[in-house]
């Protein structure tokens, strides 16, 4: 687990990865043979409980803040989709920079996820019946495109479903 961490290069110490790990979930709705997300959050424990609750990804480490470090780090896995969330006290939102009154779309640098999962049909049912609201799509497989569609999460964050 700490090689992850530093893989990612995240430089928060160590501190208490055996917190308590409050955030459970069922089993989880999307399944991928590997894939990696981190995000800088506004409320951590908000968006712990969305990646828990809605994608039933279960909570695998967390690193409390400190005054030293300035902020909380909660990894969260399940079906082989990681996501590292990060709440720091200084982080602000994007959009006090950069006014972007059309979307991420229309700034520079990541606008969306994305992951391959093992079966499209399946995980689209298993994020409506979660009430994940589908933002874009789907769209069916065709000659040129996988099948796809893009959910957002509890900020607004793109997370694009592709079919294999």
């Amino acid at each position: 687990m700490k090689r992850l961490v530093a893989l990612v290069g995240l430089a928060i110490p160590m501190l208490a990865s055996a917190q308590n790990i409050d955030v459970r979930s069922d089993a989880p709705v999307i399944t991928t043979t590997g894939a990696f997300f981190a995000l800088s959050v506004a409320d951590i424990e908000a968006s712990a409980r969305w990646y828990a609750e809605k994608l039933g990804l279960a909570v695998k480490m967390r690193v409390p803040r400190t005054d030293a470090n300035k902020s909380a780090m909660t990894l969260l896995e399940g079906g082989g989709l990681t996501v590292e969330l990060v709440q720091h006290d200084d982080a602000v939102p994007l959009r006090n920079f950069l006014p972007a009154p059309r979307g991420a779309l229309f700034l520079h640098g990541i606008f969306k996820v994305g992951l391959v999962v093992d079966d499209f049909d399946a995980t689209i049912a298993r994020l409506r019946s979660r009430g994940i609201d589908i933002a874009i799509g789907p769209f069916p497989k065709r000659v040129d495109q996988p099948a796809n569609a893009i959910i957002r999460d509890n900020a607004g964050n793109y997370i694009q479903i592709f079919g294999k």
